[in-house]
């Protein structure tokens, strides 16, 4: 009574497993020819393998609870695989008499290894193949290669490549110690597996290439005469399994990059902004520059993530995007926030699923375009033609404007004027892209466009990228809502700098003077960098500014 119906005691009372009876059994009998075996069934039954096993298949061996099946599973995360059987009385709660006990049941080597039905999908730890006999560089190699190493997991790994972005390439494999999760036992026993050489990892460059996030090359598309198409839905999702070469076999890949997401920094939001500041109605515009967004880039799960929670997280209501490859990519963006697929994105509460987007001008190599939230509460945001506003306005140099507006163009910038209207009040966002020093024409046109836009006493504001500071001083008729010295990039080595400018004076426009720019939460580690991972979704930052929508 009460005995597990998988074993039994002998008349020393010790238990024994109906499996090591019927086995030992089987082996008085003559033995079959090594040119024919049988199928493991319950019949002839197999050893179990304690180096694959789960901790619901180590709770079908005698005497082993779930708190040691735990132990067992702990201990061997630690060490990185158990050697030979008598490697399992270390366990704590094992001792010499259990370890006779499970011995006749178990072994170390994946040829004998328990095919067991189990409600439990393996770990990475359970589908972790043989290692490779050369070391893993810690300063180099990615999270799924930092996996392979006996003695680390998931989460380990995870903090090594997070501590690297953060605080620079190791100097010394006792800096590891420095990591979350690491101890000295577990430390003594991976340093042997590592390095501190930089090399270029055959896996990462398989990753890098596309084959795990499923995003593919457009230059090589196009070289075959065929153009990129805006991915179905269904196909941005992740594979639902994947095969890595540096380690692992069929491996759940969601489970993967809900770690990467888990360890990829999110911000913490302190400013609760209700769209209003001392009783008046206001929105958020931004500008970002998020550099050759084409659809193989935006086809990156982090990519994405991190795009999407920023706007959100930051409650930007319009935002001017620059260097855009593929107009699709805008579409990809949209849809996740209108119809989220990615776990980060789904959870954030405050979103009202109605984002649009819109591109205007002609096409060139750097692409504008915006997306904005069509669902505000109390803020309204809908686009129009530039030709509706003057139906909008009695001001007698609307069309004389506007007609400046669209002239804006020249070999060293691409600007493309946008209408819109916040409940109902007509705003023109003009979305800059610069190439090149402002040349005296262009410093002369924009002037006058400042001119014009002071006298209709229109809402002008001017989002982009101006390159620098220098380019920005040669405007005098604008003023910058955000210092001129605020750095807007997350790459010190990018060159481009952000601005919202605004025609003529600040304090007589519409800007509440709150601004900022956006410095967390840009980077994921599944998204490269260089032969790394944790880079950024792009090199330039969001910057921001409030604009007053009164009633």
């Amino acid at each position: 009574m009460g005995q597990s119906p998988s074993s039994m005691r002998n008349k020393n009372g010790r238990h024994r497993s109906f499996r090591s009876f019927v086995r030992r059994s089987k082996l008085n009998k003559s033995s079959l020819s090594h040119t024919f075996s049988l199928p493991p069934s319950e019949e002839y039954p197999e050893l179990m393998n304690i180096n694959a096993a789960t901790e619901e298949q180590l709770m079908t061996l005698p005497g082993v609870n779930r708190q040691l099946a735990r132990e067992i599973v702990r201990h061997r995360q630690m060490i990185g695989r158990f050697k030979r059987v008598d490697d399992l009385a270390l366990v704590s709660g094992i001792g010499a008499d259990k370890l006779e006990l499970l011995r006749p049941e178990i072994c170390t080597h994946t040829r004998k290894q328990l095919s067991r039905a189990s409600s439990c999908a393996h770990s990475l730890d359970s589908i972790r193949l043989p290692s490779e006999s050369r070391l893993c560089s810690i300063n180099s190699s990615s999270v799924f290669q930092l996996q392979c190493v006996p003695g680390l997991n998931q989460e380990i790994a995870a903090n090594i490549v997070d501590y690297r972005n953060r605080k620079g390439p190791f100097k010394s494999l006792d800096d590891l110690i420095k990591v979350r999760g690491m101890d000295i036992v577990r430390l003594s026993t991976v340093k042997q597996h590592l390095s501190l050489e930089l090399r270029k990892s055959e896996s990462v460059q398989h990753l890098t290439n596309g084959h795990v996030n499923g995003w593919n090359d457009d230059n090589m598309l196009q070289q075959n005469g065929i153009s990129p198409k805006t991915p179905h839905r269904k196909s941005l999702s992740m594979p639902t399994k994947l095969t890595l070469p540096n380690g692992f076999a069929t491996a759940p890949v969601n489970d993967i990059l809900d770690l990467l997401s888990a360890y990829s920094h999110r911000p913490v939001v302190e400013e609760v902004f209700t769209y209003e500041r001392d009783g008046v109605r206001c929105c958020r515009l931004a500008s970002w520059n998020l550099h050759q967004l084409s659809i193989d880039k935006i086809s990156n799960p982090g990519v994405r993530e991190v795009i999407c929670r920023t706007i959100l997280e930051n409650k930007l209501s319009l935002i001017a995007i620059q260097d855009m490859l593929n107009e699709a990519a805008l579409k990809v963006i949209c849809d996740e926030l209108n119809s989220p697929v990615l776990r980060r994105v789904k959870e954030w509460k405050n979103n009202g699923h109605k984002w649009e987007y819109r591109v205007s001008g002609t096409k060139n190599s750097q692409q504008l375009g915006f997306v904005y939230d069509s669902s505000l509460k109390g803020v309204t945001v809908e686009d129009i033609e530039l030709d509706q506003v003057c139906l909008l306005t009695e001001a007698s140099d609307i069309r004389r404007l506007l007609s400046e507006l669209t002239a804006l163009r020249s070999d060293r910038y691409t600007a493309e004027p946008q209408a819109f209207l916040l409940c109902g009040r007509p705003l023109i966002a003009v979305n800059v892209m610069c190439r090149d020093r402002f040349s005296a024409a262009d410093c002369d046109r924009l002037a006058t466009v400042a001119v014009l836009a002071e006298s209709t006493k229109l809402n002008v504001v001017f989002m982009g990228e101006f390159r620098n500071k220098e380019n920005v001083l040669q405007l005098k008729s604008y003023q910058s809502i955000l210092d001129e010295d605020l750095p807007t990039t997350v790459d010190a080595n990018a060159l481009g700098q952000s601005f919202i400018l605004c025609p003529g004076n600040i304090e007589t426009s519409g800007f509440n003077g709150h601004s900022g720019a956006v410095k967390t939460g840009l980077c994921h580690l599944a998204i490269p960098r260089g032969w790394s991972w944790g880079g950024p979704a792009s090199p330039f930052c969001p910057i921001w500014a409030e604009l007053k929508v009164p009633d």
